[in-house]
């Protein structure tokens, strides 16, 4: 999970925290509307920081974030949502009432070999497979059931789609995002180099947004929120320099000593890259 940052301010992205706004305080009943949102560029773009901003605005109704790139497989996102969900006085599942819906779910699924004599390895690791796809399925059903509610509109973040491996992407596209989009209670929020392609009709929930590179006037409300007053004047060769890439400045900024004749940059707000993230993306 992100660490809360003391006085955060976000620079600039105003047009995509707006749409993340009207996504967040839709009406749940037009089944039209988007439900999900996802953010896609290049590394150092500020995906990661967008992300940190949508949680940090959230945190007072249940929010939900998962770095995909420190994950290993599908159960660990489901528990690091489980987690999430104790912390915040959420009452998830227990392990009997998934196993009884495991059960469920597996007794009318199972495959019989009664009549086939033939039950070679390869029979029993398809078997075992789709059994551990089961569990997988029940686990997630039963966690999401107890995350939304009529009260509760959670808000899931998931980052670093990019760094997922293949079993992962087809489980995150096939099954836990479409899991996501048909409850309408869920606002869904993911950010990557790459991002998941969803089939339809759950591609019609999801609006794909590439984060362009800063400009020269969010690069000038940069400058001014760190106080840095010797760069002031020099905001346009600044970007030009840097691309108006947020990770490029973050580190510029992050290495920029003021004169002594200077007023002092603020000290107890801001990090090096506040509100763009010195995270990869």
């Amino acid at each position: 999970m992100p660490e809360p940052v003391e006085e955060h301010q976000h620079i600039d992205r105003a047009e995509q925290l707006a749409r993340v706004a009207r996504l967040t305080a839709r009406d749940t009943q037009q089944s039209d509307e988007r439900a999900a949102l996802f953010f896609e560029g290049p590394a150092d773009i500020g995906k990661s920081s967008l992300l940190f901003e949508i949680y940090e605005r959230h945190s007072d109704q249940g929010v939900y974030f998962v770095d995909l790139s420190r994950v290993d497989g599908e159960r660990d996102v489901l528990e690091a949502l489980a987690m999430q969900a104790r912390g915040q006085r959420v009452d998830v599942p227990s392990y009997r009432t998934t196993r009884g819906r495991f059960a469920e779910q597996s007794a009318s699924t199972q495959v019989s070999f009664t009549n086939v004599r033939a039950r070679n390895s390869a029979i029993q690791l398809l078997t075992q497979g789709e059994d551990r796809g089961l569990q997988t399925d029940a686990l997630s059903d039963a966690l999401l059931d107890n995350l939304m509610s009529e009260s509760r509109r959670p808000v899931i973040c998931l980052d670093s789609f990019e760094a997922c491996a293949q079993p992962m992407r087809q489980w995150l596209g096939r099954k836990l995002l479409p899991n996501l989009l048909t409850r309408r209670e869920a606002s869904v929020f993911v950010a990557g180099r790459e991002l998941p392609r969803l089939s339809h009709p759950y591609s019609r929930a999801v609006h794909t947004l590439v984060l362009p590179p800063f400009d020269v006037d969010a690069v000038r409300d940069w400058i001014e929120a760190l106080g840095l007053a010797s760069l002031q004047d020099k905001a346009v060769a600044i970007q030009q320099t840097h691309g108006g890439v947020p990770g490029l400045l973050a580190e510029f900024f992050a290495c920029h000593i003021e004169p002594e004749a200077a007023v002092p940059a603020r000290t107890d707000a801001h990090r090096p890259g506040a509100g763009t993230g010195n995270q990869d993306g």
